[in-house]
């Protein structure tokens, strides 16, 4: 195989290819010699080294954003504490800091890399990285040199070699600026430091016999111990990490002695336990501080039980701007069990994620606030605060997992399950309402009887409602809304905003979690009303261009109360303030009345008031006031002029559930 051939002024800049892209460029000329000319500033024959960085396996270290696990994971776990639930997992996806330093490499040279594996992803080594480059005889038993260097250092990192000799060389760093023990022909094994990433890398290497030759080295090391990465996320509760209190037990680590020759391990007797604290961790993106990671090394193989990450007083700004501190009255412990190898990556994944509200009555577990997309870092979240709201992004169509958007065949899917950890959260079927609503209402039947979607039994007065009661009157539907929803309650105070049910779990009995004492709204299994887009010339203009921003939005983020559509002067949400309606994930055929397409189920919610009426002489009584909820089926491609491929249907919020 024949080395590049370059003209003088040229080798810096090959050398620098060779060393960012870790290829050998193969010439088949046979012109060519097989050297690399030596230049005006580098005298005779010499090595030039370059740092490619550490090789990292593609297919363990691929990490996926969204927080899917893959077969290199254990299963996720789920441990609750009194105001946050930790998804934990170990697997060896261990991230690379800053996420853009990877270097994909494919087979080179033979002899001229550490590693010649296909499909290898190099971490770079930052600047100031020191490292030994040791040369050997080729049968390694007398050393000819032994030279420290530093990555990025402002000379040219050489070694003088002869032309036409075969060599054997050996890299060695400790993945930091520590200077690196000499060692000689009679000895060449160290004791290497404890809780270091010990980084080696070796091969053969024949030199031109063409003289004043420059001769390319680019070294990409591998790790010698194995790598215990933890990493605390706070993705699933949406918002940076400011601070903590971090404690880590359970880590009986070894160094060992190593023969810088062979590469032969000897780990050493006695353990020590690192001390790793808040300090200790470093965002894995600067951009973010939702996920920091620490590590630890060791040349020891033993099972490692009883491994325990302790986090408390953990202060976290939410997307939206809310602070709150998690584990201020009992530390979140997380304990991992590991057994170490070699060479390899482990990651502890401590993912803080938000805890549920059970309904009483239920095992379901429900998201304390609704789902809402903002494109961009973590994308799907749950508002840190829980109230009426209106904004744009929280509103979907059925399906989609975009707000503001109809859904197709092919988009279809379900947006709590792309929550960060993906697979925690899922969306509401049917059944989840179990015990929150009071039956099955058709909307072509509820309309019938009550008028026009956002109007349902808003009994504020007595205008109006001997019509609606006359109406109701041997209705088969009357008693479904006509009477409370069971197990829920009404805002107590006009203008009625919400509806609430009662809880078994997720909030505190005395005192105060993160979320604040038992009355904070996040804290309660509340349903605000903040009503849904129906009106279906609003639903034709959003089907026929980019979604909401087709009918006069600039932001999908953008508070729909007031907005009216462009040139119909028709207001975009005009039941905000009147009625709760949530999305399931279920459709089926047939389960509208007279309907030979697809429905779809959805939760409807609003206040009610009992009502006694008599029809001679006409008269009503108006009843307490409460918050009645139904199943309720409606039209899928009710916009019939979009296509059969569009899933046209109204736009209401998502709450979301515990998938696991």
């Amino acid at each position: 195989m024949k080395l590049l051939y370059i003209k003088k002024a040229n080798w810096v800049v090959a050398t620098v290819l060779l060393a960012t892209s870790g290829l050998l460029v193969s010439s088949c000329s046979k012109e060519k010699s097989n050297v690399l000319e030596h230049t005006d500033e580098i005298e005779g024959t010499n090595l030039i080294l370059s740092v490619v960085g550490t090789s990292e396996d593609q297919s363990s270290n691929n990490i996926d954003k969204k927080g899917s696990v893959n077969s290199n994971a254990t299963k996720m776990t789920v441990k609750s504490y009194s105001d946050v639930d930790v998804v934990s997992l170990i697997d060896n996806n261990v991230p690379n800091l800053g996420g853009s330093d990877a270097i994909t490499q494919k087979n080179s040279v033979s002899g001229q890399k550490a590693s010649a594996n296909n499909n290898l992803r190099a971490a770079a080594l930052g600047d100031g990285i020191t490292y030994r480059l040791y040369l050997f005889t080729a049968d390694g038993s007398q050393l000819i040199s032994s030279q420290q260097f530093s990555v990025g250092q402002s000379t040219v990192p050489k070694i003088s070699v002869t032309p036409g000799q075969t060599y054997k060389w050996v890299a060695l760093s400790y993945n930091d600026n520590t200077n690196i023990t000499d060692i000689t022909s009679a000895n060449t094994t160290l004791t290497l430091p404890e809780n270091k990433d010990i980084l080696y890398a070796t091969n053969i290497i024949t030199i031109p016999s063409t003289p004043n030759a420059n001769v390319p080295l680019p070294i990409t090391f591998g790790h010698k111990f194995a790598r215990i990465a933890i990493e605390l996320n706070s993705m699933g509760v949406f918002g940076n990490m400011n601070s903590g209190d971090i404690s880590v037990t359970g880590l009986n680590l070894k160094t060992a002695s190593i023969d810088v020759k062979t590469g032969l391990l000897t780990p050493l007797t006695n353990t020590f336990t690192p001390t790793i604290n808040w300090n200790s961790f470093t965002n894995i993106d600067p951009a973010f501080s939702d996920a920091k990671i620490a590590y630890a090394y060791t040349a020891g193989t033993s099972a490692l039980n009883g491994i325990n990450v302790s986090a408390s007083n953990l202060t976290i700004t939410h997307s939206d701007g809310i602070n709150r501190t998690f584990g201020a009255t009992t530390a979140i412990s997380i304990p991992f069990n590991l057994s170490p190898e070699l060479g390899k990556s482990h990651r502890l994944l401590a993912n803080i994620v938000e805890s549920p509200l059970t309904a009483t009555g239920s095992t379901v577990k429900w998201a304390r606030s609704n789902l809402y997309y903002a494109a961009g870092h973590n994308p799907y979240r749950f508002f840190a605060e829980n109230k009426l709201r209106s904004e744009g992004y929280s509103y979907f169509a059925f399906g989609s997992v975009i707000p503001g958007k109809f859904a197709t065949t092919a988009t279809k899917g379900d947006p709590c399950s792309l929550v960060y950890p993906a697979g925690l959260w899922k969306q509401p079927t049917k059944a989840s309402f179990t015990g929150m609503v009071r039956g099955d209402i058709e909307l072509n039947q509820l309309t019938n009887v009550l008028g026009g979607l956002g109007t349902v039994v808003d009994a504020t007065g007595t205008t109006g409602l001997l019509n609606l009661v006359t109406n109701l009157l041997g209705n088969t539907i009357a008693v479904l809304v006509n009477t409370p929803a069971p197990n829920s309650t009404l805002d107590p105070n006009a203008p009625y905003t919400y509806g609430q049910y009662g809880i078994s779990s997720g909030a505190p009995t005395s005192g105060t979690n993160a979320f604040g004492d038992v009355n904070n709204s996040s804290n309660r299994l509340r349903f605000y009303y903040n009503g849904q887009i129906s009106n279906i010339n609003v639903l034709q203009a959003v089907g026929e261009g980019d979604g909401l921003l087709n009918v006069g939005l600039n932001d999908i983020s953008a508070d729909l109360v007031g907005v009216n559509l462009i040139n119909l002067n028709i207001p975009l949400l005009d039941s905000y303030g009147k009625s709760t309606a949530l999305w399931t994930n279920q459709q089926g055929t047939n389960i509208l009345s007279g309907l030979a397409g697809l429905g779809t189920w959805a939760y409807a919610g609003n206040a009610g008031r009992g009502i006694s009426a008599t029809v001679i002489p006409p008269s009503i009584t108006l009843g307490a006031r409460f918050h009645m909820a139904n199943n309720t089926g409606e039209l899928l491609n009710g916009v019939s002029a979009l296509g059969i491929d569009v899933l046209s249907t109204t736009f209401k919020n998502v709450r979301c559930i515990r998938a696991l």
